[in-house]
């Protein structure tokens, strides 16, 4: 992935972290996206100090002016997008878990703020980035999307705008990959159950022993965005000692 650019939303912590240390480590540049600004920092210090290069990009996806203004910075940096990782999603607040919760006790704004974060920014940042992750004559070719879903075992109950956000974005990967797979730009999600982040660790921390290392879904992320991989419009379930496999809204 070398002299490859790399835009990674959610990258402060977590699985978005994760993925950003992976691809940086492959000879990526990445864009660090996310709202909190020392946490991405410490993010681009762990790339840094294993050799690899990145550069904060503040926005809060719950704010169209704040996208639209990340999408004028990273175009204002580059004239290539080779990939773009969607992490960044909602499920928890400060201090509250959305989780186990009746769907009318669910505030609009959170609602609204989910989807926001969860489906509209992913469907603007394709559609903004598009352009410029297209072939050109003598440029690099093989761009690719990757979007962060989660599988739900036990239904929509409790979450249910969690639940639809990610199941959307699995919705709009396979209708991307159509779009584009004339464009030799693919197109993949990857729908991890529980994983180990330090969010999770915090509201069930019961359940960590059960929980995916994010590394491992970063390995999986740097495997689909990889010059060798064509695959595309595929959804990929991860659970903990297992291998990757095929699956649709599981």
């Amino acid at each position: 992935m070398k002299n490859k650019f790399a835009v990674v939303t959610g990258s402060s912590t977590g699985i978005g972290q994760a993925i950003a240390l992976e691809l940086a480590k492959q000879g990526a540049f990445i864009v660090l996206v996310g709202r909190n600004e020392d946490k991405l920092l410490k993010t681009k210090n762990l790339i840094a100090q294993n050799g690899g290069q990145a550069e904060i990009f503040l926005s809060d996806f719950t704010k169209l002016d704040s996208l639209n203004a990340l999408i004028t910075l990273v175009k204002q940096r580059t004239e290539q997008v080779d990939i773009l990782v969607n992490v960044a999603g909602i499920w928890h607040g400060k201090d509250e878990v959305y989780a186990d919760k009746d769907f009318a006790s669910f505030s609009q704004q959170v609602i609204l703020d989910t989807y926001a974060v969860g489906l509209t920014a992913p469907t603007l940042l394709a559609h903004a980035f598009m352009p410029l992750m297209l072939k050109k004559e003598g440029g690099r070719g093989g761009s690719k999307i990757i979007n962060i879903s989660g599988t739900f075992e036990n239904g929509a109950k409790g979450w249910l705008p969690y639940y639809v956000s990610k199941r959307a974005i699995e919705d709009l990967t396979i209708g991307l990959s159509e779009e584009l797979k004339d464009k030799n730009i693919q197109v993949n999600a990857i729908s991890p159950s529980d994983t180990a982040t330090e969010a999770y660790a915090k509201y069930f921390p019961q359940y960590m022993d059960e929980a995916i290392d994010p590394a491992e879904i970063a390995k999986q992320v740097a495997l689909l965005c990889s010059n060798d991989s064509t695959v595309t419009g595929k959804v990929f379930v991860m659970k903990k000692d297992k291998a990757p496999y095929e699956g649709y809204h599981s």
